[in-house]
């Protein structure tokens, strides 16, 4: 019965990916069908018990899950998750902050926290469940590459030539994209591994052409960070392999090679685009920002250890002062809308995650580095924290974590 449950819960988050990276953004101005879709089905794939005892604190002194020894981070994640829903919710409420904006810091904010709501319902789960979930996370990102895409004319001879327009509802900021340019190359790399079965190599044209589609749409559209990243978790991925599979070197020296050949003026005229926009904007303002919150939060004492609340507005240089409800970091998003005790709980909850991804990255390696450059991006360097994607992947790693054996053996 809990297998079947695990496994509705995978497949209804996998309809709600597909949902997500086919018809919606990742961050939709307003509540359409099809966000009210997708919710029902998460709320589907987590029912309705566990959300609130979670929002309550009672899962606190619920048995199942928080004690289990392989989910030592669940206490930790449901308290941090009580602290940053309640304290900055009634102090925005205080304040007087408008409801819609308190509605799209919350929101976020279950985004973020979806492991604790979300791992539960799929830990009991077979491997074809979490592959599934796996499978719907790449298959968002690469739909949503394909939009951009589709929006961009096609247009794959401008990369290296030409800097191509994000668009306006930025779907290459979903870290879904990401993960898919990382993932799905180095499950091709690991199909090519495996060795000795031709249903393998066929199986890995698709997930190369697939990654390659996501990285030539980050390229193109210079996204230089989330670019290096995916180049560098590839790299290590490829160097991992080929250290199990010593045989493995000639094939990946000669697609490096041909790649170099055929695509060797796109790869340079990329690398200078990133080189001519890391001169032009550097960090995009990050300091100035940072250095706005700060002022602003030392403010008052209440400002600095309990933020302006859920719903709060800055003038953010990094758009021009305009007044905005958000930053560009988790760090001075956290510290404006939190203050430092929602920062401390904040970074209780990240902490508490370390040891399950190193466990993730001692029985599936290949997965473990695709998982790290979205959450960098997200977690350090980029508006995405407040993403659906963001949480579904934090929720895969957890649940491979827990597990024997990872998503990339054969």
């Amino acid at each position: 019965m809990r297998v079947a449950a695990g496994s509705f819960g995978a497949l209804s988050m996998t309809g709600a990916l597909l949902l997500y990276g086919g018809l919606s953004v990742p961050a939709p101005p307003a509540l359409r069908g099809i966000e009210l879709s997708i919710g029902l089905l998460i709320l589907a794939a987590i029912g309705w018990k566990w959300p609130l005892a979670v929002a309550s604190g009672h899962a606190l002194r619920t048995p199942s899950g928080v004690g289990q020894s392989d989910m030592r981070w669940m206490p930790v994640v449901v308290a941090a998750f009580a602290w940053l829903l309640w304290v900055p919710l009634l102090r925005g409420a205080a304040l007087g902050w408008e409801a819609a904006d308190i509605l799209r810091d919350v929101v976020p904010l279950v985004f973020l926290f979806l492991p604790v709501l979300l791992v539960p319902a799929l830990r009991s789960g077979g491997d074809r469940t979490v592959r599934a979930l796996a499978g719907g996370l790449a298959m968002a990102g690469l739909l949503l590459a394909l939009r951009w895409w589709r929006q961009a004319d096609w247009g794959f001879g401008a990369i290296g030539r030409r800097a191509m327009a994000d668009g306006g509802v930025y779907l290459l900021n979903a870290p879904s994209v990401l993960f898919a340019a990382v993932l799905l190359p180095a499950l091709a790399l690991s199909l090519v591994a495996v060795g000795g079965r031709i249903r393998y190599w066929v199986a890995a044209i698709p997930c190369a052409a697939g990654g390659a589609l996501c990285l030539g749409a980050l390229a193109g559209a210079v996204h230089r960070t989330a670019l290096g990243l995916a180049v560098l978790s590839l790299a290590l991925t490829a160097l991992w392999l080929a250290r199990r599979r010593p045989w493995l070197a000639l094939p990946l020296l000669l697609g490096v090679g041909l790649l170099a050949m055929a695509g060797g003026d796109a790869l340079v005229g990329a690398w200078q685009q990133a080189a001519e926009k890391t001169r032009l904007t550097g960090v995009n303002a990050r300091w100035e920002e940072a250095a706005a919150v700060i002022d602003h939060a030392v403010a008052t004492p209440w400002a600095l250890l309990f933020g302006d609340g859920w719903g709060a507005r800055i003038a953010n240089p990094a758009v021009g002062g305009w007044r905005v409800s958000y930053t560009h970091t988790l760090a001075s998003y956290s510290l404006l809308k939190t203050g430092l005790f929602g920062m401390v709980a904040l970074g209780a909850y990240l902490t508490a995650l370390v040891r399950p991804w190193c466990r993730l990255l001692a029985t599936d390696p290949p997965l473990a580095l695709a998982v790290v450059p979205p959450l960098l991006m997200a977690l350090c360097l980029h508006t995405s924290f407040k993403y659906l994607d963001t949480g579904v992947i934090l929720s895969l790693m957890l649940v491979v974590a827990e597990r024997r054996k990872g998503l990339s053996a054969p």
